[in-house]
């Protein structure tokens, strides 16, 4: 199996861990689980975080707090000087070979880098780490039982190794949902332009029918084809002896109907022919303008749309309040509003919560919405706007231009009044196009009476033959556009097939794979957690066919058959459920990464399950016991486990514990003493009193623990179980409190010089550092003297100390206060 396993990490500067010239230095053995304890508030969750940062390129915990809050500042440790965090991984591959080193460093204005060795792309390797049971805490198991199925679901897909799969899913989804494509793609503009150039050929072949029987005497539709018709229009115009000339060796589209008439006008003599040619076109005008535009009953539709926006434009109070209720609701769905019973805006406070009441205004402004753009899809779909031209031509003097004046209002939508006032305009203007209309045919049958017949018919003919070429040119305009209009939505409509068949094939392919997985998960998931509980609890999960969701149950719960684990866990049942899941999952899809880093997945659990879900992971999960197994980091701060750490410690069992403090640093255990005692001197050698003082508190404490350990001090419960009780105080009352017994039993192994040693040097350390200390003041140091307090904890140390053996120069610590 090929992987990586985590050997090494060393953090500056980042989170609780200032450490500035002095990371912090962590291995891991990878056969064998390691553990880090460490007391609340020392930097262990901050070792979490900048594993997260590293793998995931964020820290959620912070990027989801209030913007008031500035997350994002506190990436990096507030106390570290150069603004600058450092996180280096050391992983080595599972087959074999050299381990690679990778550089991780955020600055202040937030740009991360990585560094890596040559001929390897550290972003890359580092995404290849980044699995969903990689990186395991407390939250994280909280949210697993607690999400919604759809929710827990899609994490569940990173589990499985399948989370590029359900992201993939997802985003066919989105790409397939039907409302975002034809908005991506604007298919309602591109069908109304569709429908429109089908009504306006189907108007212009209406038109032609009409004008070639007018010039043929014959139908259109006993045509052959578009050129026998064609043919036929050009060979009525030919026969005309005075139009001959006009139209030999000319396609009909190019006839100069114009000069027609100048050759009749010549023939004949008089204006006459050129008046009724005028008086033909005008009339062929009026009638195209008092048909053109919507019906009565597409008057009825659009009044219907405007009177239903009006109802709801009534719920609502304006684009603007619109703005500030979106605002104010965001105010209230953040976290950092407490009170979510006052507004945001005018701090009014009410006698309940705010937001559904913002909800109910905001579905208003929804509805407001949608009636919106029903009504500006009737008014395109048909044709309102082309009634200005019936206006343009039949306004008169001041009169207001309603058409002008609403048309480009329609896509906001007009009020019923609006409409209802556009239609009577529409009316009134209708009615002059008529009484024009009527006006030109009469003065046409006139003049048509007092010319020749004839002459009449030439006339007839020529204009005739003039509404035919205006129609199939524009046939043929509006055919071409509307060819291209329905390729566009031919191509459109493949695409959207495509996209269906692809999301539909894809999301049963992944549902599938993922039931398939499930089912291998769930007999191990159920092992794990009886190995962590035991208890006749069986713990199941399903999937619907062909759903993303994840449901959670029991299918035994004591006597009880399928019933609910939400409604029936307790907490460390339910923490223990979704540990076994991942476990469970790691253990059958582990992937590249091989290791797992679990924070605090114990804190809801009793002490008898906390050991046995740490024997289950030594036994039947981690290496070594487990071959195959991932290397196993566990991150804790409980004390009882910290012993139980200890224990295993040596036995297929890494520990290290830290000590130190945000401001400082932060350091294991294991050389922590050496360490902190070197950097306070050198703080003291440069005179950085602020910074060596409480490192020098630390250092004293070290070495109070240390003699406690080595010389086996007996100390009370409290003190040995509470790490908040491990204070300076109480440890040299433990220490004094056993000197004295033993001198007293008259077995004390410290010979006079050493008991004496022992006042002394607490004396000097009590009267120069501690006193001082406490009073939160570092004014009354210097750097000598606290140089000197260094010397007095060595030599306090020293007097629990013997040659061994004697004459050789090197010491140790006494066995205990009675045995050399």
């Amino acid at each position: 199996m090929s992987g990586w396993f985590l050997e090494g990490l060393e953090i500056e500067g980042v989170r609780g861990i200032n450490n500035e010239g002095d990371p912090l230095v962590l291995s891991f053995a990878h056969d064998a689980v390691n553990s880090v304890s460490a007391p609340n508030g020392v930097g262990k969750s901050s070792i979490f975080d900048a594993l997260t940062y590293a793998l995931r390129k964020k820290i959620p915990k912070l990027d989801e707090l209030p913007a008031s809050e500035g997350g994002g500042s506190y990436y990096l440790n507030r106390f570290h000087t150069k603004n600058t965090g450092t996180i280096r991984l050391t992983v080595r591959p599972d087959g074999g070979g050299p381990p690679v080193a990778l550089t991780i460093t955020r600055n202040a204005a937030g740009v991360r880098k990585v560094t890596a060795p040559a001929n390897v792309d550290g972003e890359k390797l580092l995404d290849s780490l980044n699995r969903d049971f990689v990186l395991l805490d407390h939250k994280t198991l909280q949210s697993f039982i607690d999400d919604k199925a759809l929710e827990r679901g899609r994490a569940f897909a990173g589990l499985l190794g399948l989370a590029s799969y359900s992201t993939l899913r997802q985003e066919l989804q989105g790409l397939a949902n039907t409302r975002a494509f034809n908005n991506h793609f604007e298919v309602k503009v591109l069908t109304q332009q569709e429908t429109s150039l089908k009504a306006s050929i189907a108007k212009q072949q209406a038109e032609a029918v009409a004008a070639f029987q007018l010039l043929t005497q014959t139908s259109l539709h006993e045509q052959k084809n578009h050129a026998a018709a064609v043919a036929k229009a050009h060979d009525a115009l030919h026969q005309i002896a005075v139009l001959m000339p006009h139209c030999a060796g000319k396609d009909f589209a190019d006839i100069a109907l114009d000069d027609c008439v100048e050759s009749i006008k010549k023939a004949e003599g008089g204006d006459g022919p050129a008046r009724l040619a005028t008086l033909r076109r005008q009339e062929t005008t009026y009638t195209g303008q008092i048909s053109t535009g919507p019906t009565d009953e597409d008057y009825q539709q659009l009044l219907a749309l405007a009177q239903q926006r009006d109802v709801a434009l009534s719920k609502t109070t304006g684009r603007l309040l619109k703005d500030l209720y979106v605002a104010s609701r965001a105010v209230l769905t953040d976290d950092g509003w407490a009170n979510k019973n006052k507004c945001p805006a005018c701090e009014h406070e009410g006698s309940g919560p705010l937001l559904p009441e913002l909800d109910v205004r905001l579905a208003a402004f929804q509805e407001l919405e949608d009636c919106t753009v029903n009504f500006d899809g009737e008014w395109k779909a048909k044709s309102w706007a082309d009634l200005r031209k019936l206006e343009e031509a039949h306004a008169v003097g001041d009169e207001k231009r309603l058409f002008a004046t609403f048309a480009p209002k329609a896509e906001l939508a007009l009020t019923a009044a609006d409409v209802v006032e556009l239609w009577v305009w529409r009316n009134r203007l209708v009615g002059r196009a008529s009484a024009a209309l009527h006006d030109t045919k009469t003065k046409r049958e006139a003049l048509e009476k007092e010319l020749p017949a004839s002459l009449v018919a030439v006339t007839t003919a020529v204009e005739a033959a003039r509404r035919l070429q205006k129609a199939w040119k524009e046939i043929d305009s509006a055919q071409a556009s509307l060819a291209e209009v329905s390729s566009k939505l031919t191509v459109i409509a493949r695409i959207k097939s495509f996209l269906d068949r692809a999301s539909e094939t894809f999301a049963t392919a992944e549902a599938d794979l993922s039931k398939r997985r499930l089912a291998a998960v769930e007999p191990l998931c159920q092992k794990f957690f009886g190995s962590i509980m035991y208890q006749p609890v069986k713990p199941s999960l399903a999937k619907a066919d062909g759903s993303e969701s994840l449901s959670i149950g029991l299918s035994e719960f004591f006597t009880l058959k399928d019933v609910s684990a939400q409604a029936l866990l307790s907490e460390s049942f339910r923490n223990a459920f979704a540990v076994s899941v991942y476990l469970a999952a790691a253990t059958l899809y582990g992937g590249e990464p091989r290791f797992v880093v679990l924070d605090d997945v114990t804190s809801s659990f009793d002490a008898g399950h906390q050991f046995h879900l740490m024997e289950l992971i030594r036994t039947q999960f981690a290496r070594p016991m487990q071959v195959d197994g991932p290397q196993v980091i566990l991150l804790s701060h409980d004390t009882l486990l910290k012993k139980l750490f200890n224990r295993h410690n040596g036995q297929g069992w890494r520990h290290q514990r830290l000590e130190g403090t945000a401001r400082t640093a932060v350091l294991p255990q294991s050389d922590a003493v050496n360490r902190v005692r070197d950097a306070t001197v050198r703080f003291l050698q440069a005179g950085q009193i602020d910074n060596a003082a409480p490192r020098l508190r630390q250092y004293l404490e070290h070495r109070l623990l240390e003699i406690i350990q080595k010389v086996k001090i007996p100390v009370p419960i409290d003190f040995a179980l509470d790490d908040n009780n491990k204070q300076v105080g109480n440890a040299v009352g433990a220490i004094e409190a056993a000197v004295k017994l033993h001198k007293a039993a008259g077995d004390l192994v410290l010979d006079a010089a050493q008991q004496t040693g022992l006042q002394i040097q607490m004396a000097s350390i009590t009267g120069n550092f501690v006193a001082h200390y406490a009073t939160g003041t570092t004014n009354a140091f210097s750097s000598a003297s606290l140089q000197g307090v260094i010397q007095a904890i060595d030599n306090y140390a020293e007097c629990f100390m013997c040659e061994d053996p004697p004459g050789s120069g090197n010491t140790r610590f006494y066995r205990s206060l009675s045995r050399r």
